[in-house]
């Protein structure tokens, strides 16, 4: 439990940081403890320090709703306000639609505990841009050890998320077609497995083109990117919104189908997404027909993606088999 603040009328003043004398002496450099004799020109250097630092600086008064009482112009640089819009006001008003409230209860967590904390969370300047803010927050204690004020350092970090998220995106997606690609798609087949004993059935719809090397053979790898970019648009369009589609690689695409509990539904979309085949591919080089051979399962209790996934596998195989442009369900 944080210690009981001094009374509210003293923490509320906004902080005066214009400096003592700057003739004062200055002290060593080297000085392990200050002397009562260097307060003043220490006092100034960190009054300085404060005013130039290039990260955002807010202190909080530990009173109810921790009003700031005092911002530096990196600050105000940092979210747009002015310092008369900043201080008297809790830090909430950066807070918005997209600001985590995971984050919210971690903040609001370690004030109560008079405890210093870090994260990285979403904000918003006063146009309304948001930004990625890491936020380090420190309890500031008086000489009698009771808790006074918080400091808050606060760092606008947006390029190194937007990059990250980036790495991130092309790690999980596929380039050619936006698709999520087999990584991205084991990931969320293995999250999936781990709910549906709490949100229903899980089934799976393995895609294979019919011939697709004869269009690379007669028209170029160029056209059979065109055709394999049309059939993602195409498996899209096949699917539920809850639905994912993915491709794992070459010509061979996957649907993992969410809330589905009987063999009518994959019939249903089995039907759907050989449909989808029907009309002609036009492409730059060629207008051009190609089908697809399609494996539709169910999951079963106890089964792990893997095994999940080579059972739809071994129908689009049975479909190919048995004349492809066809489907096999199990």
């Amino acid at each position: 439990m944080p210690n009981t603040p001094s009374p509210e009328g003293e923490l509320l003043r906004p902080i005066d940081l214009q400096g003592p004398n700057p003739d004062a002496q200055a002290p060593s450099l080297f000085t392990a403890h200050l002397l009562p004799s260097d307060q003043p020109a220490w006092l100034s250097m960190l009054v300085a320090a404060l005013t130039n630092a290039t990260n955002g600086i807010v202190i909080s008064a530990n009173v109810k709703g921790r009003p700031i009482v005092y911002c530096n112009p990196a600050f105000e640089q940092l979210t747009g306000y002015t310092r008369s819009e900043i201080v008297g006001h809790n830090c909430r008003f950066l807070q918005g639609e997209g600001t985590d409230p995971e984050a919210i209860h971690q903040m609001r967590t370690a004030f109560d505990a008079g405890a210093a904390t870090e994260l990285v969370v979403l904000n918003y300047k006063k146009s309304g841009m948001p930004f990625w803010n890491a936020l380090n927050i420190g309890p500031i204690h008086n000489a009698q050890g009771t808790l006074t004020h918080f400091i808050g350092v606060q760092t606008d970090v947006t390029e190194r998320i937007d990059l990250q998220k980036q790495l991130e995106q092309r790690a999980f997606t596929d380039v050619l077609t936006g698709l999520p690609n087999r990584a991205q798609f084991m990931h969320e087949l293995e999250r999936e497995l781990g709910l549906v004993d709490r949100q229903g059935h899980l089934a799976l719809g393995f895609v294979d083109l019919d011939d697709f090397k004869s269009v690379n053979d007669t028209y170029g790898h160029k056209a059979g990117d065109e055709l394999l970019i049309q059939v993602a648009a195409r498996l899209r369009g096949v699917v539920r919104g809850a639905d994912l589609v993915a491709r794992l690689a070459g010509d061979e695409f996957v649907l993992l189908l969410r809330q589905t509990a009987s063999r009518d539904v994959l019939e249903q979309i089995g039907s759907r997404t050989l449909d989808t085949f029907q009309r002609p591919f036009v492409l730059d080089a060629a207008t051009v027909t190609v089908h697809a051979s399609l494996g539709f399962v169910q999951h079963v209790a106890g089964e792990h993606a893997a095994a999940l996934l080579e059972r739809a596998d071994h129908c689009m195989y049975a479909a190919k088999h048995q004349g492809k442009n066809s489907f096999v369900t199990d």
